[in-house]
């Protein structure tokens, strides 16, 4: 079974460095056009991946089918900006995509207590994988080269995925595919997960709400979320920049 930070679980996430390790050592000395268009077309693969969940997956809500979330909004936009010609798009699979899908891999909350050779479980790792791995070896083949100027763009991406989210949970509940709302990233507050950390960093973000006979304090949907992400992320992905930025001095000379 894959409890998270079981040792089926570091056995499981071990898996992405060996296999990001093996892509870079088996094509680094390919042509660039040839290494391009295989990232491109793992992209495509991760679409074939996402799919396959309709004839392998017997669990199956169909409405997952979607491309929910941070990394399904991720998957679904690879193709497209890996193929564009906008470094800031490659900047987002870099501070982004290959983020998120990490987290999703260090804490898989959705597939915990799946046994580990399970499809459901097997589907989820290679996904999120091609998700980390195509940005990394774009930078380490040196395709992409990310921009600290960016990061500004990078926060405004994550806002629009977090109301990307919102909406598509409140479509899923007013089309009749759920009755609840998923709470995607967080973004409507008092969930179970680690974005319950976020209402910390903005405790002043509350609106009162019944709920039986109580008169509580609960968290106004994604407006709560943006103090701490913004405390979180943008830290990490400076510290992300950091290798990529130039020195100007050792330029000159």
């Amino acid at each position: 079974m894959l409890d998270i930070f079981s040792m089926n679980h570091l056995l499981f996430i071990s898996g992405l460095p060996v296999i990001i390790a093996f892509l870079y050592f088996a094509f680094r000395n390919k042509s660039e056009k040839f290494r391009y268009y295989f990232l491109f077309s793992l992209t495509l693969l991760a679409w074939v991946i996402h799919f396959s969940r309709y004839w392998l997956e017997p669990d199956l809500k169909y409405y997952n089918l979607f491309f929910t979330d941070l990394c399904g909004f991720s998957t679904m936009m690879y193709p497209f900006f890996f193929l564009s010609k906008n470094k800031i798009f490659k900047d987002y699979m870099y501070y982004l995509g290959a983020v998120f899908a990490f987290l999703s891999l260090a804490y898989p909350n959705n597939i915990q207590g799946n046994p580990m050779f399970e499809y459901n479980t097997i589907r989820f790792f290679f996904a999120h994988t091609i998700l980390v791995a195509v940005p990394l070896l774009l930078i380490f083949w040196k395709m992409h080269r990310p921009n600290i100027k960016h990061l500004g763009w990078m926060f405004l991406f994550l806002m629009v995925c977090g109301i990307y989210n919102m909406a598509l949970s409140a479509f899923f509940v007013e089309v009749g595919l759920t009755t609840s709302l998923a709470n995607y990233m967080g973004i409507w507050g008092n969930g179970n997960d680690a974005f319950n950390y976020f209402e910390l960093a903005a405790p002043w973000l509350t609106y009162q709400k019944t709920i039986g006979s109580l008169v509580v304090e609960v968290p106004i949907p994604f407006f709560y979320i943006i103090p701490g992400a913004f405390i979180v992320y943008m830290p990490t992905w400076i510290v992300m920049s950091l290798p990529f930025i130039r020195n100007k001095k050792r330029r000159i000379q």
